[in-house]
Parts: structure tokens; sequence; C-alpha cells
């Protein structure tokens, strides 16, 4: 009998496959982490990721307090994007039940070494970065962890594994996004590649373009009933938005360390005010999840 031609996702898996072994990275060994990001290169990033840019709130700040509040910015992202990947390895292996072919459990093997490569990737940067800011203390991460602990917990008791990969999968979709976001705007600012943030997020992109092409594929399978397609994305667009609030808050943590006191409650404001090119994009895409 004929073999039948492959399906579209049988060669996105094949394709996925072989750039997960020819086009991905080893952390310990591709990244030059003897090089580091310069405080004029931190400087160049402000008004394009911080999130007081345009407000009129960052005046009293010199070169150094912006170069810090970058600083922490770049550590915020990273911490939680390692944090996140960390917590998807449980939700990731429940994946190979959802087919026994060999090329899908391939790639579910390759999309998780490369998030634990991922995770170290960002705690050694991060340890890098902190070690030039002496006189602050350590970015807090245990509440983006918690929030980070109970999503992922939410999402497991989901009634049905449609529920469950779909809540997954989309939070996930919006982080990579972000990242790859990240990735465009160092791209843009920073033209030395041997920078040590540049290295890290443009490395971080060469595997997360492969898992958004899988991300796609795993929630045209895994599609709910229309019925329960407009609470589920309700649900998905809430859980990133406390996401992003949270990452929000710890900027704001900074800002009142360096001396410009704000709450919480002031964010949304923020978020409508500032002028950073990476933070409307973001901002963006959290509506576009809203409104889809």
């Amino acid at each position: 009998m004929e073999q039948a031609p492959p399906s579209d996702d049988e060669k996105l898996l094949e394709r996925l496959n072989r750039l997960s072994l020819t086009r991905s990275f080893t952390p310990q060994i591709d990244v030059d982490w003897s090089q580091r990001t310069t405080d004029a290169e931190f400087a160049e990033l402000y008004p394009a990721w911080s999130l007081l840019h345009g407000t009129g709130l960052d005046t009293g700040w010199g070169e150094q307090e912006r170069v810090t509040f970058v600083k922490y910015q770049q550590m915020n992202l990273m911490s939680f994007t390692g944090l996140l990947e960390r917590h998807a390895i449980g939700a990731l292996a429940r994946l190979y039940d959802l087919d026994p072919a060999e090329p899908f459990s391939e790639y579910v093997g390759h999309f998780i070494k490369e998030e634990i490569y991922h995770h170290m990737l960002f705690v050694r940067a991060v340890g890098l970065i902190q070690a030039t800011v002496t006189d602050h203390p350590p970015l807090p991460t245990a509440d983006a962890d918690r929030l980070l602990r109970r999503i992922f917990a939410l999402a497991a008791r989901l009634p049905g594994r449609r529920l469950q990969t779909t809540l997954v999968f989309t939070v996930l979709r919006f982080a990579e996004q972000v990242t790859i976001y990240a990735h465009q705007m160092v791209d843009e600012r920073l033209p030395r590649r041997e920078s040590l943030i540049a290295q890290v997020w443009a490395f971080h992109a060469l595997d997360e373009s492969r898992h958004l092409a899988f991300d796609a594929v795993i929630l045209e399978r895994n599609r709910v009933h229309r019925v329960l397609a407009g609470p589920m994305r309700l649900l998905a667009a809430a859980c990133c938005v406390l996401l992003s609030l949270r990452l929000n808050a710890n900027e704001l943590w900074v800002a009142n360390r360096l001396g410009v006191p704000l709450r919480v409650w002031q964010i949304p404001s923020l978020m409508r005010r500032t002028q950073a090119p990476f933070k409307r994009r973001v901002f963006g895409l959290l509506a576009s999840l809203k409104a889809a």
C-alpha cells in the first residue's frame, strides 16, 4: 500500500526537530560569559524599555539612576522568564501522552531540554548583572514565583486535557512573544553583539521562535468547544495580565529605591503613559489577548 504523504504538522515537526539539533545552543559553551554589558549600553536601553519613560516621573534621575533601573529591568524579565520555563517543565512532560508518534515525542524532548537550558542561562546572567549593582539588594522574586506556581496549579485542576493545555500554552506563548520583543529591542539598540545581554536574548530567541511554532500546533490540536472558547480566552488573558502586573510591580520596587515613590495602583496609569517602545508592544500584546 502506498504511504500517505506527510501532513503539514508532520512536516513542521520534522523541521523543528532538525533545527533543534542544528540551530540551538548550550549556555555553558556558546555564551561568552567573560563579556559584560557596559553602563553606556544599559543607558541606551532606558528610553526603549523603561516604564517611566515619557511620564515625567523620572526627571530627577541622572544617568546612574537610569542605568541601575535598566539593570533591574533586565534582571526582572530574565528571572521571571527563567521561573516560568522551570515551572512549565511538568506541563511539557505531560505532552508525551498526547501523541505517541516519534517526531512529536522527539520535539517534546527538545522543548524540555531547551527550557532547562534557558533557566540556567537566565540564572547565570542575572547573577552577573546583580554583581554590578553593589549598593542595592537582589531583586525580589518570591511573589512572581508564587504567582506562577498558582497559575500552573490552576491549569492542572481544570476539567479536561484540552482546557489544561490551552491555558498553559496561551501563557507560554505570551511569555515567549514578550521575550522575542526583548531580543528585537536589544538588537536594535545595542550594535555590539558580544554584549552579555545581547547574547542572552539572541540565544534565547533562537529557540523561542521554534517554541512559538510548536505552541500553535498544540493550541490547534487542543482547540476547545466554542461554548468554552470565550471563557478560556478571558481566563488566559487574566493570567497574562496578572503576570504583567507582577513584573511591573517589581519595577516600582526599583523606582522606590531610587527615589521615585510609586504604588501598585498606579501601574495602569503608567502603562497608558509610558512612551517606551518595548513596553507599548507588550501592553499591545496584552490588549490583543483580551480582544481575540
